[in-house]
């Protein structure tokens, strides 16, 4: 069996490529086979933490999506070893057509059929951005009415929630309760100094592992950034990814 977490998200700046690094260091710490890619054609995030090695994949052709680019990716799946774990963020940008490109071309089914356990990560984000992280998420449950979603709400800008009711209330939730395998949580901490932790983490390409053991950063932040990784550890332990 191979494992395949694809990350998707049409709003930039949800934490989409943040979700896409946990998940990339929660399974190298779990000691799995990672192949981590990086397809954002115009913010390769993932790519620029170098401890994670990340292939990046261009996406772009003279402006257009190069769908022959995304076939490598598949090709390169079916034919890797058994028990690998990919991670594949996917840009903001390239979102609808990438939805459209794994629609039309069955590529869901085509990785289900020679034994690769699918996975879609997306983002609710808190704050400003609810509105359009859920329009996203709304778009996924149509285009896919079968796969396995796993839902991260991004709360460090605020809660994920709308007209005063949280995610786990709203209608789009509710109508596809069955088919969210999991909702993890980037959870809103008290004062602003988890924040910024994190925030000079991704500024300096750093993974949770990499600052924790960087005395260039402070004590007491490397100590709050370690209480976060725990955090989102034990979350994805329960998920069995």
């Amino acid at each position: 069996m191979k494992y395949v977490n694809i990350v998707l998200q049409g709003k930039g700046g949800a934490g989409k490529s943040f979700v896409s690094l946990c998940l990339s260091e929660f399974l190298r710490h779990k000691e799995r086979k990672l192949i981590a890619i990086d397809t954002d054609p115009v913010n390769p995030t993932l790519h620029s933490y170098k401890a994670l090695n990340c292939n990046l994949i261009r996406m772009m052709d003279n402006g257009e999506i190069d769908h022959r680019s995304f076939d490598q990716i598949i090709e390169g799946i079916l034919e890797a070893e058994e028990d690998s774990h990919f991670v594949i963020d996917t840009g903001a940008t390239t979102f609808l057509p990438m939805l459209k490109y794994l629609d039309e071309n069955g590529v869901l089914d085509l990785l289900q059929d020679n034994e690769c356990e699918v996975a879609i990560h997306t983002v609710v984000s808190g704050g400003g951005a609810i509105d359009a992280t859920l329009s996203c998420v709304d778009k996924i449950f149509k285009v896919f009415p079968k796969q396995k979603i796993i839902i991260w709400k991004n709360e460090y800008s605020g809660l994920a929630a709308k007209n005063d009711k949280p995610f786990e209330e709203l209608k789009i939730f509710k109508d596809n309760i069955e088919r969210i395998y999991a909702v993890p949580t980037l959870k809103q901490r008290t004062g602003s100094s988890f924040n910024f932790d994190i925030q000079q983490m991704i500024e300096r390409r750093k993974t949770f592992s990499e600052a924790i053991n960087d005395e260039a950063f402070g004590l007491m932040s490397r100590q709050r950034l370690k209480m976060v990784q725990n955090d989102v550890f034990s979350q994805l332990e329960t998920m069995n990814l």
